[in-house]
């Protein structure tokens, strides 16, 4: 049976990961150890740690996550038919990989530059993010619009996340608690797919545009636009524009839900399930994300 690989994103780090894959498998070993030579620094210390300060940090999380992922695949690919691939933000790029848009060393570049320019925009330009329940997105759009920040992620109709700047995230707040939404500060270091996210956007497109990809295997539904693409250029576009603009999840899985109903999850932790089941409980989820699993 054909299924639909998606791939989590940022904040499903977890202290510990993937050392007893390295520990079990081969390829696992290679492709950490080939990762530290590609970084210019010990990830694996960073990832395998029993400590989170470090390994949370958006510079070494996404690389991070980005390498758990591809292994993850890596070592299911030939048991697991594929009909579509899907990742949540930084999952795109885990998901890319897993479609034969690039090699690993490519991937990983790109996913380090992504990392890193992120990281200066927090430093730079600070912000948070805050998941909104219980509001329709028309009346969350209408409160960000009066206070100058924006939709971030649509996970479901019920999870609308929002971003921008600390100031215009704590009015959002008041206002949306005024109508009765209740709204929960996320646990992250930026303001991640707002226009605080600019400067990142530009180092992002400048190594996108000078990278090789390849013709992908199977549609990938992008975040940008939550539509199956195939073309080269179409995929770069994407790429690009979700870094300061909404995750269009919620609108993904739907148009995924359309190919198959069986869902292939992979990740260092099980953080796409529960917004799935959010969108469409008929859906069939299996997920893969430690040498428990497989």
């Amino acid at each position: 049976m054909e299924n639909c690989f998606i791939f989590s994103g940022q904040g499903s780090h977890r202290p510990g990961m993937s050392l007893n894959l390295y520990k079990t498998f081969q390829i696992a070993k290679d492709r950490i150890e080939l990762s530290n030579k590609i970084l210019g620094y010990d990830i694996s210390e960073i990832m395998f740690s029993s400590e989170e300060n470090v390994l949370r940090q958006t510079r070494y999380a996404q690389p991070a996550i980005f390498i758990h992922s591809t292994i993850i695949f890596d070592l299911i690919k030939d048991h697991k038919e594929c009909v579509a691939v899907a990742g949540h933000s930084l999952g795109e790029f885990s998901a890319l990989y897993a479609n034969n848009f690039f090699d690993f060393e490519t991937g990983l570049n790109i996913v380090d530059v992504r990392a890193k320019a992120m990281h200066d925009c927090e430093l730079n330009n600070p912000g948070k993010m805050s998941a909104v329940i219980g509001a329709s997105r028309d009346k969350i759009q209408a409160i960000c619009d009066s206070v100058d920040c924006q939709i971030a992620n649509i996970n479901s109709e019920s999870q609308i996340v929002i971003s921008g700047s600390e100031k215009s995230i704590d009015l959002a707040t008041e206002n949306l608690k005024r109508i009765g939404s209740k709204v929960i500060p996320l646990s992250v270091s930026g303001a991640f797919h707002s226009k605080l996210m600019f400067e990142a956007k530009n180092k992002l497109s400048d190594i996108i545009n000078i990278s090789k990809f390849n013709e992908v295997s199977c549609p990938i539904v992008s975040n940008f636009n939550a539509k199956p693409n195939v073309s080269i250029e179409e995929i770069k576009f994407a790429l690009i524009e979700q870094i300061d603009n909404p995750v269009q999840w919620s609108k993904s899985i739907k148009s995924l839900s359309k190919l198959s109903n069986k869902f292939i999850e992979i990740g260092p932790k099980k953080v796409l399930r529960n917004i799935m089941k959010k969108i469409d409980d008929s859906l069939i989820i299996t997920t893969y994300n430690s040498i428990e699993n497989l």
